[in-house]
């Protein structure tokens, strides 16, 4: 197994770059097959020999590398307040000292979020698959709280654009506080002076950082 410590900030750029061209379907940088060939990733064989596509083995490296990257800006921005203009930076320092344990223990003390807050999609670890709650987690979803308890809306992971569009046309954004009402039978919360009844579904779009 690959750590954050055995790959150095040079191949995980780039591995973190074949990713997204392969499982994200983005397209590939210029320079990035010189790179790999600079770095000698196919001779570690993390690249088939076509210098784009990466091995099974280089699929797993590239993946634990993306999900420390975007862990790394989920935690700049919920618990640090980082702008976006200053996040991308700070998060290629931060990811790399992202050891696998100290990454698993990054995700569960935000609630395993599902996406980093330019909405891409935060591979699964192994801590997401147990839904471990080792520790009562800082940002978690609406449907999550308990009943009266409020905090403030950290982020929307809503994949559809029509769910997007009722939390608009609701008047519901990150920084907004919020409280939740009742679980039962629909989830009721609070939101400035409004009150809404969502299914479950919709509220587990909301992530909340609790005590805001």
């Amino acid at each position: 197994m690959v750590h954050g410590t055995d790959i150095s900030e040079a191949e995980q750029e780039v591995m973190e770059l074949l990713w997204q061209h392969q499982a994200e379907d983005l397209g590939l940088p210029e320079g990035a097959v010189e790179e790999v060939a600079r770095l000698g990733l196919t001779a570690k064989g993390w690249v088939e020999a076509d210098g784009r596509t990466l091995s099974p083995e280089g699929l797993d490296v590239a993946r634990r590398a993306i999900r420390r990257h975007r862990l790394a800006e989920r935690l700049l921005a919920d618990l640090m307040g980082t702008e976006h203009e200053n996040m991308e930076a700070q998060a290629c320092v931060l990811e790399h000292s992202l050891i696998e344990g100290l990454a698993e223990r990054v995700c569960t003390f935000l609630g395993h979020p599902k996406v980093c807050p330019h909405g891409q999609p935060i591979p699964e670890g192994a801590c997401c698959k147990r839904a471990s709650r080792t520790v009562d987690p800082v940002i978690a979803q609406l449907s999550d709280l308990s009943n009266g308890e409020s905090g403030t809306i950290a982020y929307l992971s809503a994949p559809h654009g029509a769910d997007m569009q009722k939390f608009l046309s609701m008047g519901i954004h990150p920084g907004d506080g919020i409280s939740l009402v009742r679980k039962t039978p629909t989830i009721v919360f609070r939101c400035g002076h409004s009150q809404f009844a969502v299914d479950r579904d919709l509220a587990s779009q909301v992530y909340v950082r609790r005590g805001g």
